[in-house]
């Protein structure tokens, strides 16, 4: 099941689309990379998420990234145009895109980016804090598009199974996303009490009241593990023990 952004979205962390942008394209070529060597045999093989094959993984990241371009026009021409129709919609759409060929998926994916991308750096600056209609989440800013889809590309690119693991992903990103995965974790009532910290930075994180354990390790670990995308084994538990039992992320 795919990284539900529009589900998890944190108002206030999102930073200016136009900062954001250039680190997206970075992404998206990255991700384009991975994708662009992976054969027949490649995509129709699992992916780190129960039940998905690449095909689905790639599949995902094509109509989320048409997901948003539908925003960007809604919030652009005031045109009641939501995410998606539902929940039904989009996974309909990725169950029909799934089994195709290896161009295919890479050529669809790239495509819907590259729309992404253009219609993003083609919006007007007055209109980013317009509401738009996300699944799941109802009005909320359109300008957290651009946000939403850097998440989907780095996440889904580990989901590849290809090498592309919290210790690729860029600095920026982890320290931007260990804030906000943080701060959800802090308003989720099935959240383990704990405190986190990361070695670059020595900053306490509380999640529920701080009573529990405290763990460290370097950023992307720790991002990794709050995301369920690594077990955790490098990180540090004090008192030491079992790293806490982590609510299931929402996807």
């Amino acid at each position: 099941m795919p990284y539900d952004e529009e589900r998890h979205e944190e108002g206030g962390r999102e930073g200016s689309p136009a900062a954001l942008l250039p680190l997206l394209r970075t992404s998206v070529d990255r991700l384009l990379s991975t994708a662009a060597v992976l054969s027949d045999e490649d995509v129709r093989a699992p992916s780190l998420l129960p039940g998905w094959t690449r095909g689905h993984v790639l599949t995902h990241l094509a109509r989320s990234a048409d997901s948003r371009t539908r925003l960007l026009t809604s919030a652009r021409t005031g045109a009641d145009v939501p995410q998606y129709a539902g929940d039904e919609q989009r996974e309909r759409e990725i169950e029909e895109g799934a089994g195709r060929p290896a161009d295919a998926l890479l050529g669809d994916m790239d495509s819907a980016l590259r729309r992404f991308l253009a219609a993003a750096a083609d919006h007007p600056s007055d209109a980013w804090n317009v509401p738009v209609r996300w699944l799941g989440a109802g009005l909320r800013p359109v300008r957290r598009a651009v946000g939403s889809m850097l998440r989907e590309v780095e996440v889904h690119h580990t989901d590849l199974a290809t090498g592309h693991g919290p210790a690729r992903w860029p600095t920026w990103f982890v320290a931007r996303e260990l804030e906000t995965t943080t701060a959800r974790l802090r308003t989720d009532p099935k959240a383990p009490p704990m405190t986190v910290c990361a070695d670059e930075d020595q900053v306490l994180r509380v999640v529920g009241d701080g009573q529990g354990p405290h763990v460290s390790g370097s950023a992307a670990e720790l991002l990794g593990w709050l995301t369920g995308r690594s077990d955790g084994h490098t990180l540090t538990v004090d008192p030491p023990g079992a790293l806490p039992v982590l609510p299931v992320w929402r996807s």
